[in-house]
């Protein structure tokens, strides 16, 4: 059946089937205006890479964003990173009319129809499972405050290193509308790596705490949609036959190569 949020379509075999989601009411223009409210110059959102994967360097941990995959959390994603996105200043906080963030989920139909009660479940799902968000459930207008990116509750501050870039184009080309949970996954993670990466299959469940399956339709469905580039690389190893490996390499391009734009400084 198809998931109004999320942009896919299981099919009687099961099968997760790319999909456009069909636009929703207002939801261009709501959007457009809470990418302007946001007040961002750099017209990027910086996301804690703490989001799709934690722990220390030599000992990686999934991070929350593997939980929202393995639940099929599309609305939550989504909603993360609207939120994210618009909440950019001190104290972290959003407080808007649950209409206005249904307009922005492209779940309203019309004025009298927009569906406002889905958004109230979904920052709960924000807020009591992922713990990425806190609620003023006193105050009405839906106050909503950014928790670090890890997790872990605690209090949300700017980050000055090992972040993520997402710029403005994922909503004004409108990406968020047309990828698939697998392929928003595999771009969240590739945006906190440098250039040319390699993700060993074998690897990327440990890692990134996604399936193999989901990496490579993901991957799969940004390359031909333009927005990852691939090529075989060759590196020395004197313990394979041919003495050498040969791995896939991945490099974003436009608009997602912001890694390699100006002012970036998220490299630890």
């Amino acid at each position: 059946m198809p998931n109004a949020i999320g942009g896919t379509m299981e099919s009687e075999q099961g099968n997760i089937v790319p999909m456009t989601r069909k636009l929703g009411f207002g939801e261009k223009e709501t959007i457009e205006a809470m990418l302007t409210a946001s007040k961002r110059p750099s017209e990027m959102v910086q996301i804690r890479n703490a989001f799709v994967q934690r722990g220390k360097k030599g000992a990686p941990e999934p991070g929350r964003l593997a939980e929202m995959v393995a639940a099929h959390d599309a609305g939550g994603l989504d909603l993360f990173l609207l939120h994210r996105m618009i909440a950019s200043s001190d104290p972290w906080d959003a407080g808007k009319d649950a209409g206005v963030w249904a307009r922005a989920l492209g779940l309203s139909v019309s004025d009298s129809q927009m569906h406002a009660e889905r958004v109230s479940r979904i920052f709960r799902r924000l807020d009591e499972n992922y713990k990425l968000v806190s609620r003023d459930k006193a105050r009405r207008g839906g106050k909503v405050t950014s928790l670090h990116e890890d997790g872990s509750g605690d209090a949300y501050t700017s980050p000055t290193k090992r972040y993520l870039r997402l710029p403005f184009a994922y909503w004004q080309q409108e990406w968020h509308r047309q990828l698939t949970m697998p392929a928003k996954a595999v771009l969240l993670i590739s945006l906190t790596l440098e250039p040319g990466f390699v993700i060993p299959l074998t690897q990327v469940k440990a890692w990134y705490g996604i399936s193999p399956d989901t990496w490579s339709t993901g991957a799969a469905e940004l390359e031909k949609a333009g927005l990852v580039t691939t090529k075989r690389g060759k590196r020395r190893n004197w313990m394979k036959g041919l003495a050498y490996n040969y791995d896939l390499e991945y490099t974003l391009a436009s608009p997602f190569d912001t890694r390699s734009l100006p002012g970036f400084k998220g490299v630890p």
